[in-house]
């Protein structure tokens, strides 16, 4: 896994064993996400609400010992199970509203998954903390799916 900010743009490629239906399913289900997106001792995800069409809102919140967060957005794009993008607004963050982008190609063992969270170009320190957290939330998400596959 390669996740890393270059310039105002967080860029990751990944590979998982799982078709691009599992994938983008994962990445838009609330019962799914609520079940991957977290670690004990980090935060756990909870009180997904999603709509998910392009101009459809999404939010959730994540509670760890010592606080409790909310994140929210809209989706930009919605082509299931090809590319997935919608905005990025957390309330812990001063940053103005970012955009997260998925896009899913099938490969041979599974998906390739191109990410990429544009909008830090003037919030590099923000920017530098969020890929960070993104290399935890796409190690979540491989273990999810890998866990998934193991219990077919």
């Amino acid at each position: 896994m390669n996740i890393e900010l270059h310039g105002g743009t967080i860029v990751g490629d990944i590979e998982i064993e799982a078709s691009p239906e599992t994938v983008f399913d994962a990445l838009t289900t609330p019962e799914d996400l609520a079940a991957w997106w977290g670690a004990e001792g980090i935060y756990r995800t909870y009180g997904w609400e999603i709509d998910l069409r392009p101009g459809g809102a999404w939010s959730s919140r994540a509670a760890s010992a010592t606080s409790d967060m909310a994140v929210s957005g809209v989706f930009v794009e919605v082509d299931r199970p090809h590319r997935l993008v919608y905005t990025w607004n957390p309330e812990w963050d001063n940053t103005p509203t970012t955009t997260v982008s998925y896009t899913l190609r099938k490969t041979t063992n599974g998906t390739h998954v191109h990410l990429e969270h544009s909008g830090f170009e003037n919030h590099i320190p923000s920017g530098q903390h969020h890929a960070e957290g993104w290399k935890h939330v796409i190690g979540w998400l491989i273990g999810y799916l890998k866990g998934k596959a193991v219990a077919k």
